[in-house]
């Protein structure tokens, strides 16, 4: 069960264009600071509100085995599987899957039969034993150095002599463990961050391709005139009379104007909803995606959606298409753009989809709009010149209106040869209302 936990954070920093989030209870010189962006970065653990981590909040045993159920893929745990119940542990409630996978691999058992106390703080000799049995570790021998190793519990000694030895856990103040002490959100943190950079690198298998020739003469030209293309008074590429401006954006612009935005002559904004890790294939909501939403609606601004895919099977792509579904309700008859299967390959150490077929990227993208499509929404693929050449067929996708990204020098019309009905131009564009860069698009 030895597992690295994430890829490296210099992964994250060229996929986004955005920082990590700004804690305000984070000094940058605090002993966890490191460890908190690592967290954060790798999706291991967020933020108690806008701003706030409280590293020395509490960590839960709920808090705990989710983390470590989703480290390990969160498999699949059909409620049929999960033995005798616990009391105290709904069978909806969101760590109840986690719970039972947490007895059922020898990871965390209950206070009792009945009971497994999943608002209870965790202890450190607790948190130790924890990820001790999850990954499968031997004991280490050799006597403990902290002056109040005899304070620990019998049944952690060998989890806690392993954590110090390996260099995952120190003693607090004087050299004591203190082992029923509680254990923070920044200790968590940093025990978890010291554990993966002691896993070796693992190298993914890779995968039969199934063989497949693409039909290019299928797909639709690309039968735009360079000369319609032109630049209006307020510096937006159009094309013709009829075109329209947008932008995309998450959270990496921060807050935005939209009043502003709506006031520079944008007519649409495609809003990232949501997004699954690249390397522990979780998947989370853009934590803007409700104020971008809002705020562009109340101005005037239509809106389309896009979710950040890194499926890797049909399974995922439907998962994450579900999902869409289920936070875009209320919005229904807001949403007039398309809803888009962002797919990008991540070849990065730890990317779940860096080995991944394009047959495989191509059939979760079908089965990403089969469920959107159901919903009553209109499906759209985001693809560049590369990803369409390489990672996905394009000739499988001719019912789908099409996004292009490709930025050119001097916003010249791009060479794709296929047909697309959205371009995406630039990532570098300036709008008034928001912050830094920001992608410009034009829909033709």
């Amino acid at each position: 069960m030895r597992k690295r936990i994430a890829a490296a954070m210099l992964a994250l920093c060229l996929l986004c264009t955005g920082a990590f989030a700004d804690f305000t209870d984070v000094p940058n010189d605090a002993w966890y600071a490191e460890a908190v962006s690592w967290a954060q970065a790798n999706g291991i653990m967020d933020g108690v509100s806008e701003g706030s981590f409280a590293p020395d909040g509490a960590v839960t045993r709920a808090m705990l085995v989710t983390i470590l159920y989703r480290l390990s893929g969160s498999p699949d745990m059909p409620e049929s599987d999960w033995g005798y119940a616990y009391e105290d542990v709904d069978a909806s409630a969101w760590y109840a899957a986690a719970v039972y996978w947490a007895r059922m691999n020898g990871v965390a058992d209950g206070v009792s039969d009945t009971q497994f106390d999943p608002d209870g703080d965790i202890t450190r000799e607790q948190l130790v034993t924890m990820l001790y049995r999850y990954a499968g570790a031997s004991a280490i021998g050799g006597a403990l150095s902290f002056y109040d190793a005899a304070s620990v519990s019998s049944w952690a000694v060998e989890a806690v002599s392993w954590a110090s030895a390996e260099g995952i856990v120190s003693g607090r103040e004087g050299n004591l463990f203190d082992p029923q002490g509680g254990a923070t959100r920044a200790e968590c943190a940093a025990i978890l961050m010291r554990y993966d950079a002691i896993q070796p690198e693992e190298t993914p298998e890779t995968p039969e391709v199934p063989e497949y020739t693409p039909d290019l003469e299928s797909i639709p030209t690309n039968s735009y005139d360079e000369d319609e293309f032109y630049i209006d008074d307020e510096g937006y590429l159009r094309y013709g009379s009829d075109s329209l401006v947008g932008i995309d954006v998450s959270y990496h612009q921060g807050e935005i104007d939209w009043e502003a935005v709506a006031d520079s002559g944008v007519d649409f904004a495609i809003i990232r909803i949501g997004y699954r890790g690249y390397s522990e294939g979780v998947i989370y909501q853009d934590p803007y995606f409700l104020d971008n939403i809002e705020g562009a609606l109340d101005n005037g601004i239509e809106v389309g959606i896009y979710f950040f895919s890194q499926a890797v099977t049909v399974e995922e792509a439907v998962e994450e298409a579900e999902q869409t579904v289920e936070w875009l309700r209320g919005y229904s008859g807001d949403i007039t753009f398309p809803v888009v299967f962002d797919w990008e390959r991540i070849s990065y150490s730890g990317s779940r989809t860096a080995e991944l077929s394009a047959v495989t990227v191509t059939d979760c993208a079908i089965a990403f709009f089969d469920v959107i499509e159901s919903a009553g929404y209109q499906p759209m693929a985001y693809v560049s010149p590369s990803t369409a050449n390489e990672d996905i067929y394009v000739d499988r996708l001719t019912d789908y209106p099409m996004w292009l990204a490709h930025y050119t020098s001097d916003w010249a019309m791009s060479y794709y040869p296929y047909y697309y009905d959205m371009w995406q131009y630039t990532s570098s564009g300036s709008v008034p209302g928001i912050e830094g860069n920001v992608d410009l698009n034009v829909l033709m």
